[in-house]
């Protein structure tokens, strides 16, 4: 298991039940800080909660920015686990709030910015590295994203008549090696 500070904390409500079996319904502010994850499971949450407690272990579908929370069995707001014991998180400042739409969900959201990434872990080929970005989605809860499962919208340089080149593109599947 490895653990990965967020690049900035994020301020977050906890769905209640996931806090433990008498918690009043509801939900409690945190603030999201950390994530940690094993190959195969999904990405786990460190938040600090506002009794002060620091808590652990909290799925992708008990964080929101609202008062609505993702029902757990929506593959399509993380569609992978953990994909090796070395996780990394970075920054991509340019990506920061700009417009996303997820494929084959109908779900639209802005991008924080933050990738998740593994060292290698199970991937054979270059080709199916798999980073993942942090959506923030309009309804509130979060969702990760793999670059291919995703469009972004910037006013300044996508082009809506450039959209139709999109099934044409195929995984990268060359390999450049220094000589």
């Amino acid at each position: 298991m490895r653990n990965a500070s967020l690049p900035y904390h994020l301020y977050v409500n906890v769905k209640n039940s996931f806090l433990g079996p008498n918690m009043p319904d509801g939900y409690t502010p945190a603030i999201w800080h950390g994530v940690y994850s094993r190959p195969g499971q999904l990405i786990y949450c460190h938040v600090l909660l506002e009794s002060g407690a620091h808590w652990s272990g909290l799925p992708l579908c008990a964080l929101s920015t609202t008062d609505v929370f993702d029902s757990g069995n929506n593959n399509n707001i993380q569609p992978w686990g953990g994909m090796g014991n070395n996780i990394e998180t970075f920054m991509t400042t340019y990506l920061e709030g700009l417009p996303v739409s997820v494929f084959h969900t109908g779900l639209n959201g802005r991008h924080t910015g933050i990738i998740i990434d593994w060292e290698d872990g199970y991937s054979r080929y270059p080709a199916e590295h798999k980073p993942l970005s942090l959506i923030t989605l309009d309804c509130g809860y979060f969702a990760l994203v793999p670059n291919n499962h995703f469009t972004v919208t910037d006013k300044h340089f996508v082009k809506e008549d450039s959209k139709n080149n999109l099934k044409f593109y195929k995984r990268g599947e060359t390999v450049y090696w220094e000589r």
